[in-house]
């Protein structure tokens, strides 16, 4: 469902289940996933920080709009543009904070996982409801695939 647009902010929240074909690439994959949510939070945290320097901590007037105009289930803003849009990279910064406090715990407690007697061919069903981590399923049913070898000799005539 790529438009061709590129988001200005905030991270894409998937919910769904990812498999992997070892333990190694879900520490990987959980570390990006923490690296991601941190950009994101540090970027969106300094153009906040930035905008209440600049209007002498007066913060709840800045992060505020009053512009905003309900149609069905959607808000427009199109009388307030700049404090609409502060509005929403607040939001954007208080669902991250939550995603990133979850994922290091993930992280921090992942040693122990690793630590379990899993079958060597194994793989690896992480679920994620909106891009928090939240469960990981050993699948000794669906194993990893065969690797091989092909060493051939070419010879021209």
């Amino acid at each position: 469902m790529n438009s061709g647009l590129v988001p200005e902010t905030g991270v894409s929240a998937i919910s769904g289940v990812i498999r992997f074909y070892s333990i190694n690439d879900v520490r990987k994959y959980l570390k990006e996933l923490l690296d991601t949510y941190q950009r994101e939070y540090d970027k969106s945290s300094n153009v906040i920080g930035g905008l209440l320097r600049s209007d002498g901590g007066k913060a709840m007037e800045v992060i505020q709009s009053k512009g905003w105009t309900r149609i069905g289930d959607l808000y427009v803003n199109m009388s307030d543009s700049e404090k609409g849009g502060m509005e929403v990279v607040f939001q954007i910064v208080n669902e991250i904070k939550p995603r990133v406090a979850k994922t290091e715990a993930v992280l921090r407690s992942f040693d122990a996982v690793e630590g379990l007697p899993i079958p060597d061919d194994a793989t690896f069903l992480l679920y994620l409801r909106a891009g928090v981590p939240e469960r990981l399923i050993v699948d000794s049913v669906q194993t990893k695939p065969q690797k091989f070898r092909l060493e051939a000799k070419f010879q021209t005539i």
